[in-house]
């Protein structure tokens, strides 16, 4: 996702933590806000479509970051306030609809998700010194997805978009809901299926944008 350890912002070579100071430990905010660096130095392309706070495969999981250019991609943040409660489902959902997945994780879980995280997934490390941003290191370059589940990006779709997705590929719609998605699923290419989630992530970007502040 983030590509190789770079300078000016990329992540680093090199963790110097855990450190001492309870003022250290990250928050989700805090991670955002340092994530929000990356992208701005060159994490996003202009053609890439990134959405916060995305309901996965029927709202069972919600992505902190939903990304879609050639790849649909995850961002998962852990940050040293989180627990891992929930990441056994978000392991599950992200791994049938990604095809990369990056988990940004503090010190206080590091060591059980890396573990946990499959191990095509890129692992950033987050801290930081008293006073100052977080850094990120990466502790596990990424791969692809082996194994993307047609049936999965489907269900993340909304039903309008399923119809008009059966249409392009050729597929009946007289149908029962469910037996529209299975039948989808089936018959559209990966191509077909991710410019769709393309075109439904663009509309909820732009949705949100128009939403007051």
């Amino acid at each position: 996702m983030f590509g190789n350890p770079a300078p000016e912002g990329q992540p680093e070579a090199r963790a110097f933590g855990p450190y001492p100071d309870p003022g250290t430990r990250l928050s989700d905010r805090d991670i955002r806000q340092a994530l929000s660096g990356l992208f701005r130095l060159g994490g996003l392309h202009a053609s890439e479509i990134m959405v916060e706070e995305v309901e996965c495969w029927r709202g069972y999981v919600r992505a902190d970051y939903l990304c879609v250019r050639d790849d649909l991609a995850v961002i998962e943040i852990k940050s040293d306030r989180d627990t891992l409660s929930r990441f056994d489902e978000q392991v599950r959902v992200y791994s049938a609809i990604a095809d990369r997945v990056t988990l940004v994780v503090g010190w206080n879980l590091a060591a059980r998700a890396l573990g946990k995280a499959p191990p095509w997934w890129q692992v950033l490390l987050a801290e930081r010194e008293t006073g100052t941003e977080a850094r990120f290191v990466t502790l596990r370059d990424g791969g692809r997805n082996p194994a993307v589940d047609a049936a999965a990006l489907v269900w993340m779709l909304p039903i309008a978009d399923v119809h008009s997705l059966a249409r392009r590929v050729g597929v009946r719609e007289t149908i029962q809901p469910r037996q529209l998605r299975e039948h989808v699923a089936r018959h559209a290419s990966g191509h077909d299926l991710r410019e769709a989630v393309r075109s439904w992530l663009s509309r909820l970007s732009n949705q949100r944008r128009k939403l007051p502040s």
